[in-house]
């Protein structure tokens, strides 16, 4: 099967929207698919796409240039600005699409395909917007196929669009390469990790009040616009709290194991955060809030799921983890080796990939 994959952003930020395709893309390559992604061209590829090469996947880069000169890890992107350069680059590869004659057509955000005329695009929906906003409401429309990486997602879509109720109803979760996401025998040096962009969403600040003054350590990796605030908030409160950074990819399976449980308190439009199930395949407990799809992907076991925005929910929910991690993080890699593994979601992503075809 040739498939074409349309990510501008790939290309230098990371974020789930951006790994998860990554992963995908990879694993679907090694299946023996002709594999293409075309996106937008950086000042310096991101880790990802060399992974991307590794694994034979053709990248394409467009004439459009990417933002991240513009716009570097630690700033918030404007979506008004991510939405021009989605469409601009579209425009630039409507001749390489045609001559790449893809069997089918991957996006993995509403915008990403809203000027293309080609019947057969598959949309990705990894997370929802706040409110109804009429141009996804065109993406959605342009797709053939839907499918959503939660029941959350795909329930919150339908409310907001109901007229693509018939169209929003696949659930196919993200999956993860659990030979390279496994526990790595290293010393415990935290408490508690949490991985992912700093944004106001991830409720890192009810995660750091909630240990505030106590002996627990807690380590953030990632960059992003709240860093300030939250380095800020943690020396007011005395909270022990490390802040590593963008740590490459090929590291984070130790640095994943150098803590004995993940705590992931977002808050708000989540879909199933991606360094969450990678700390789960690491062999870590976990503890997220009841939003989004995370309280999913705890359904099956491996950890605790708390009160969104309650730090005194947190922390009772890190006490119940930490009182036996080993435990729970046994748990958790079991759960993600049974559901969530990167080969069974991408032969269901094949099969469904084909339907879009027909």
């Amino acid at each position: 099967m040739r498939i074409l994959v349309l990510q501008p952003r790939i290309s230098y930020y990371i974020g789930g929207g951006e790994i998860v395709p990554s992963y995908q893309m990879a694993e679907l390559s090694r299946l023996g698919n002709n594999v293409t992604l075309i996106t937008t061209r950086p000042s310096k590829p991101s880790e990802y796409l060399k992974l991307l090469k590794k694994a034979e996947v053709k990248v394409i880069f467009s004439n459009v240039k990417s933002l991240d000169g513009l716009y570097p890890a630690g700033t918030k992107i404007p979506i008004e600005a991510w939405n021009y350069e989605s469409i601009m680059m579209q425009l630039d590869s409507i001749e390489t699409i045609k001559n790449i004659k893809p069997d089918v057509i991957i996006s993995h955000y509403t915008h990403d395909h809203i000027v293309l005329d080609n019947k057969n695009i598959v949309l990705h929906l990894h997370g929802y917007p706040e409110k109804r906003i009429e141009a996804a409401g065109i993406g959605l429309k342009r797709a053939k196929e839907i499918l959503s990486v939660s029941s959350e997602v795909k329930n919150k879509w339908r409310s907001l669009f109901p007229e693509f109720e018939y169209k929003i109803n696949k659930v196919i979760r993200n999956g993860i390469a659990t030979d390279f996401f496994k526990p790595v025998k290293t010393k415990k040096v935290y408490d508690l990790i949490f991985v992912g962009r700093l944004i106001k969403i991830k409720g890192l600040d009810y995660l750091i009040r909630a240990i505030g003054g106590s002996n627990l350590k807690l380590v953030i990796v990632g960059e992003g616009p709240e860093k300030k605030n939250l380095y800020s908030l943690s020396n007011k409160l005395k909270a022990n709290v490390d802040f590593l950074g963008y740590v490459k990819f090929k590291d984070l399976p130790t640095v994943y194991s150098r803590s004995k449980i993940g705590v992931f308190p977002s808050y708000s439009r989540e879909g199933v955060v991606t360094s969450m199930l990678e700390a789960m395949s690491c062999g870590l407990g976990i503890v997220t809030t009841d939003q989004g799809g995370m309280k999913e992907a705890l359904k099956f076991g491996g950890g605790v799921v708390v009160k969104a925005r309650s730090s005194s929910s947190i922390l009772e929910g890190i006490k119940d983890v930490l009182s036996d991690y080993a435990r729970f993080g046994r748990s958790a890699r079991e759960v993600i080796r049974d559901h969530f593994g990167i080969e069974e979601n991408c032969i269901k992503l094949e099969r469904f990939y084909r339907r879009a075809m027909l």
